[in-house]
């Protein structure tokens, strides 16, 4: 499966779209330009062979859908994509914390991992959201989102200082 396949189904698991709209989405980093209809139908016509994309017709316009299996294809991707960023996540904290396991508690490195399963991925939702506000140079929200974030920073320190002077 090439990448343009991968980029279309995600894409239709998104929404039925039309072949006209997928050329308009698909972008050819080597060309610069969108995809070309001559490179787009036979990527199609392959996805629907494979059982992953269908079409109906409305108003005299092809729209291209997923099947039960594609949709089952790109849900299985999805589920491997979270796995793959939970395991960076864990990565980062190997490199980040080499020695956690030998200077401290053992049960802290299983407690930090817990914490990383339990807060990455709004973590990660974050910064996803905060790219979106960039990219459209939206300033007046990405600075409210540092402010939230430096807010909730302080408030989890001072959280933190205060059960450490009830139990000092």
């Amino acid at each position: 499966m090439n990448d343009y396949s991968l980029r279309i189904l995600y894409i239709l698991n998104l929404q039925k779209m039309t072949g006209y709209g997928l050329s308009k989405r698909l972008y050819n980093s080597n060309t610069g330009k969108n995809i070309s209809n001559g490179a787009l139908i036979p990527v199609l016509n392959k996805l629907m062979a494979d059982g992953f994309i269908d079409f109906t017709i409305i108003n005299g316009k092809k729209y291209y859908k997923l099947t039960p299996d594609g949709k089952k294809f790109v849900n299985n991707i999805l589920d491997l994509n979270e796995e793959v960023k939970d395991q960076a996540i864990f990565d980062a904290i190997d490199r980040e914390f080499p020695y956690i396991n030998v200077f401290t508690d053992p049960n802290d490195y299983i407690i930090l991992k817990d914490l990383i399963k339990q807060i990455g991925h709004p973590i990660i939702e974050l910064i996803r959201q905060g790219f979106y506000m960039k990219k459209r140079n939206d300033s007046a929200n990405i600075e409210a989102l540092e402010r939230k974030i430096s807010d909730l920073l302080e408030e989890a320190k001072a959280i933190n200082l205060d059960a450490d002077k009830n139990n000092g």
